[in-house]
């Protein structure tokens, strides 16, 4: 019997782990595609900056102009279909509920807002460089659907598995092992 191929999709707040998390996966053989990957090329051709004020309007103009679940299938259409793939930064309902009907299991990862913005202080991105007041009004804003571009809160609501990244590395990898072992059990 073939191996069975599996896609996954990662939603998560900013800070969460995803980054971790997709490169725990990469180890395991999964290729990244990341739906941000698209919104920062447009900003670069745009010749903007690259803070998270610049990328979530970016974002949003482009779902816009090309519909909320733009960015998805953008990524699906990149991702070969031969070998494991994670689909990163899912942030919208409806790039959820397309990547569902392509067949990609979405997980969840998420941990306090205020253990978020200590990570996003330690990682240094250029999108990162923000006192917590504003960290937890841009994360509000992505949360609750403040813009047509992103609601995490709801797009969580697809997810098969949420992930808590409250303890350590390892406690995070053996989620994801076990989801993995589930889903292969399936």
């Amino acid at each position: 019997m073939a191996e069975k191929i599996i896609q996954l999709g990662l939603v998560g707040s900013n800070g969460a782990g995803k980054s971790s998390v997709c490169d725990y996966l990469q180890t395991l053989g999964f290729q990244r595609f990341s739906l941000s990957d698209i919104v920062r090329n447009e900003a670069k051709k745009l010749g903007l900056e690259l803070i998270r004020e610049n990328l979530i309007a970016t974002g949003t103009r482009l779902k816009q102009e090309h519909g909320s679940d733009y960015l998805a299938h953008a990524c699906f259409l990149e991702a070969p279909k031969h070998q494991p793939t994670v689909f990163d930064s899912i942030r919208h309902p409806s790039e959820a509920a397309y990547l569902t009907q392509q067949g990609v299991v979405l997980m969840g990862i998420d941990a306090p807002v205020e253990s978020r913005y200590e990570r996003i202080k330690l990682r240094s991105h250029a999108t990162d460089f923000v006192d917590f007041e504003t960290f937890k009004r841009l994360d509000d804003h992505e949360r609750q659907g403040l813009s047509s571009g992103q609601n995490i809160n709801e797009t969580f609501s697809y997810c098969k598995k949420m992930l808590n990244n409250t303890g350590t590395l390892n406690d995070l990898f053996l989620q994801i092992d076990a989801f993995l072992e589930e889903l292969a059990r399936v």
